[in-house]
């Protein structure tokens, strides 16, 4: 039996003398240990939802990651997938893996079956046709010598079996020396996804391409401008713009890149978007109309380039000429993290102040209508807590995946 040590992709940098791009490299409490809630909605009571504070939301079910596994486990980011039947997933990721989990009744869910995939705290999921996408930085040493092993690629994992409790991996993608991933972002109009954060293209944008999707072909072209660190992707079918697929990538440092990806070989820069307060900008959302972007940057709050909780406006109706508008703020002394947007709706993990609700009818002028604090320790700038959020699902379920306490399924407004 082979032996391994599993290590975090930061720790495996410093063994071999290189530095991570990534913003956030650790957690910083330790997971929870026990079980969550099921069987009932739970509505707030005085301002508090369990020992959560909470406003206008109703908790559905929470799966702590001994609920999903039966041992104690980071987690990190998360997706949602609807059959073609309408029964709707969670699909989670967690230190050593990605979990697969029915919500259609949200008050009982119910784990299909969890997909080991290496040790890491970053892992990423996107899904296309009856197929999931799983990355990450996994990375692990072989002693005697401390051989070091990179990454998975991409796990290719097979859904079309799920309403009969079975998933299973199909594929791992490793074209042209891929290996690790930070994050995959589909653009269903094309047929293509977009790794950001990898070990190709210096951490740029890389292509892949999807018309078989169950073996995806990792195209040879890239941006390699700056290390990206997430991506939004537009094919635009009208107007002047027509026939063009356009990237916004969150280049921490550098800003946010508009790129042209119409043509995989010839990928080229737009433009670059700037905005007050400028640390590292991560990832964000856009709106139904495609006429706004909402930003988040990761490091603005711990650089103290701002005090509290900030989202970044931009009007890019007209990507040539994308302007910023202005920002907003949560009032909350915490990170803002991942963004999504259903209707007119902007949902929003923030790290230690948990999900955070906008109304965005008015798109300049957002406002709070609900929160749910996944992270009832306390609200400092520091990360723990909420992760990512995933608002995809027809029923207006909202899942929250929190950093210590796993899986938390939501009905706010919207």
């Amino acid at each position: 039996m082979a032996r391994f040590r599993f290590v975090v992709p930061a720790l495996a940098m410093v063994l071999l003398g290189y530095s991570t791009a990534n913003a956030h490299d650790r957690k910083e409490s330790e997971p929870w240990s026990g079980g969550g809630h099921v069987g009932s909605p739970l509505l707030p009571e005085a301002g508090r939802i369990l020992d959560f504070s909470a406003e206008n939301v109703a908790l559905l079910a929470w799966l702590s990651s001994e609920d999903i596994t039966g041992v104690a486990q980071s987690t990190n980011d998360v997706w949602g997938y609807v059959s073609p039947s309408g029964r709707e997933y969670a699909i989670i990721g967690l230190e050593y893996g990605t979990a697969f989990i029915e919500v259609t009744d949200p008050l009982n869910p119910k784990v299909i079956k969890t997909i080991n995939g290496g040790s890491s705290i970053w892992r990423d999921m996107a899904v296309y046709d009856e197929y999931a996408y799983s990355v990450t930085e996994a990375a692990w040493i072989v002693p005697p010598n401390a051989t070091v092993f990179f990454g998975v690629g991409i796990q290719v994992i097979d859904l079309r079996k799920i309403d009969k409790g079975k998933v299973k991996i199909v594929n791992r993608v490793t074209d042209l020396g891929l290996t690790t991933v930070h994050n995959i972002t589909i653009n269903p109009d094309s047929g293509y996804a977009y790794l950001s954060g990898s070990n190709l293209a210096g951490g740029g944008l890389v292509a892949v391409d999807l018309s078989d999707p169950a073996n995806p072909v990792v195209e040879p072209g890239n941006w390699s401008d700056s290390y990206v660190h997430d991506v939004l992707v537009l094919s635009y079918v009208k107007g002047k713009h027509a026939g063009r697929e356009i990237a916004f990538a969150f280049a921490g440092r550098l800003g946010i890149a508009i790129i042209d990806v119409t043509d995989k070989a010839n990928m080229f820069t737009i433009d670059i978007l700037t905005y007050p307060g400028l640390a590292y900008s991560h990832s964000g959302a856009i709106d139904r109309r495609n006429k706004y972007l909402y930003a988040n940057d990761e490091l603005d709050e711990l650089n103290g380039n701002v005090e509290t909780s900030t989202t970044y406006l931009f009007k890019i109706k007209d990507f040539e000429n994308s302007r910023y508008l202005g920002s907003f703020s949560t009032g909350v002394t915490t990170i803002d993290h991942n963004s999504i947007v259903r209707g007119n709706w902007l949902y929003q993990a923030n790290y230690e102040s948990g999900l955070r609700v906008y109304n965005i009818k008015r798109p300049k002028r957002p406002r709070q209508k609900a929160f749910f604090d996944t992270f009832p320790d306390d609200d400092h700038v520091g990360f723990n807590g909420a992760w990512g959020v995933f608002a995809g699902f027809p029923s207006g379920v909202v899942l929250i995946s929190d950093i210590q306490r796993g899986l938390f399924v939501l009905l706010p407004p919207g």
